[in-house]
C-alpha cells in the first residue's frame, strides 16, 4: 500500500508536478478492490483528482506537431495562465518554430505545453500559428488566385511572399500615402487600377490606402491589437491568417472622408459604386456588416479582396451570400 502525505499531495498538485497524477492513478487502482469502510477515502481520492484537472486545464492530447510564435518577441509561461508568470530565462522572436507536445483548455483559451531546444514551457495558442496544409501553389510558386481560404481557423505560410508583386503607381495611392511603398500581385493590381479607373469615369473617387503586408509587419500590428484591445480583439488578424499577405487585397478609401480609413466609408459615394461594381472585377467585400459572427472579425468597408477571373469557382458558399445587399 502507497503511503503518503496529504499536505505533500496537495502542495503537488498546485505547483504543477505531473508525476503525482500517475501516483494517484496507481492509487486509484489499487484502491478499486478494497472493501466499503474505504468509501469515504476513494471519495476524496476522486475529488483530488478533480482538482488536479481543474488546476492545469483539460488535457486535449494529440500528435506532436509544429506551431510558430508570431509575436515580434517575447516570453514563454512557465504553468497554464497568463498570472503563472513568464519564463524570463527563455527568449522567443517572431518565426521562431516550437514543438507542440499536448495542449489544454483553460478558460477561454487554449494552452500548448511546448519545447524549444532543450526548454520546455507553456504558451497560449494566440500566441502561435500552425503550420497549414493543402496550400495550393502555381508553377512560379505563388499561391493559386483565390483558392486559399484565410481565416481565424486557416492561415497560409507565414514565410509566405509572392513572386509578381508590383508597385502601385503613385497616382492610384490615397491622397497623402503616395510615397507609400504599397505593392500588389500583378494580376490585382491591373483588376484594382482598372475599378479605380472606371470609377474615376463616373465622377467617383476611388484609392488603395494599403495593399501587400508581410507577416512580419503583420506581427507589429497583431501585438499592439492585444495591447490596445486586449485578448478577444477581433479587429486585427494574426500573422499568416491576414488576406493582405496574399498580395491580392486592398484597404480602400476617397477623399470624401479625406483618405481616412474608418467606417464612414460606407457613407460615401466611392463606397455605393463599389457595391454596385467589384462582382464585375472579381473583386468582394470580405468583412460584410452583420457577418462578423461568421468572419470573425469586426466590419470593414474598406477591405476588398481579388478573386481572381474564375471567381465563382473559388468563391465558397459564404462568401457568395455576401453579394447580397
Amino acid at each position: 500500500m502507497h503511503k503518503i502525505s496529504k499536505t505533500w499531495l496537495i502542495e503537488s498538485i498546485i505547483i504543477g508536478d505531473r508525476s503525482i497524477f500517475k501516483v494517484i492513478c496507481l492509487i486509484f487502482l489499487e484502491r478499486i478492490g478494497i472493501m466499503y469502510y474505504e468509501y469515504f477515502y476513494m471519495k476524496k481520492l476522486l475529488f483530488l483528482i478533480a482538482l488536479f484537472i481543474f488546476c492545469h486545464g483539460v488535457g486535449l492530447s494529440e500528435e506532436r506537431r509544429n506551431v510558430y510564435f508570431i509575436l515580434p518577441e517575447g516570453h514563454p509561461y512557465r504553468l497554464v495562465g497568463f498570472s503563472s508568470g513568464e519564463m524570463e530565462d527563455v527568449s522567443l522572436k517572431f518565426g521562431d518554430r516550437i514543438t507542440v507536445l499536448d495542449n489544454y483548455v483553460h478558460g477561454s483559451f487554449v494552452w500548448y505545453y511546448c519545447s524549444k531546444g532543450q526548454s520546455f514551457f507553456y504558451l497560449p495558442e494566440i500566441f502561435t500559428v500552425k503550420e497549414p496544409e493543402g496550400t495550393r501553389y502555381d508553377e512560379d510558386g505563388n499561391i493559386i488566385l483565390g483558392s486559399a481560404n484565410v481565416d481565424r481557423l486557416n492561415p497560409i505560410p507565414i514565410f509566405y511572399k509572392p513572386t509578381d508583386l508590383i508597385a502601385v503607381p503613385k497616382n492610384y495611392m490615397a491622397r497623402g500615402y503616395e510615397t507609400r511603398a504599397a505593392v500588389l500581385r500583378k494580376a490585382a493590381l491591373n483588376r484594382f487600377i482598372h475599378l479605380i479607373a472606371d470609377a474615376e469615369k463616373d465622377g467617383v473617387n476611388i484609392r488603395i490606402i494599403s495593399a501587400f503586408r508581410d507577416a512580419r509587419y503583420q506581427s507589429y500590428l497583431y501585438h499592439n491589437a492585444l495591447k490596445r484591445f486586449g485578448m478577444f480583439q477581433n479587429s486585427v488578424a494574426k500573422p499568416g491568417h491576414s488576406e493582405h499577405q496574399l498580395g491580392t487585397t486592398c484597404d480602400l478609401t476617397t477623399d470624401e472622408i479625406a483618405s481616412g480609413l474608418t467606417r464612414d466609408f460606407e457613407n460615401t459615394a466611392a463606397f455605393l459604386w463599389l457595391k454596385d461594381h467589384i462582382p464585375l472585377y472579381g473583386i468582394f467585400l470580405s468583412y460584410p456588416k452583420y457577418k462578423a459572427r461568421i468572419t470573425g472579425y469586426i466590419y470593414e468597408p474598406w477591405h476588398f479582396r481579388y478573386w481572381g477571373e474564375d471567381r465563382w469557382e473559388n468563391l465558397t458558399l459564404r462568401y457568395k451570400l455576401f453579394l447580397c445587399r
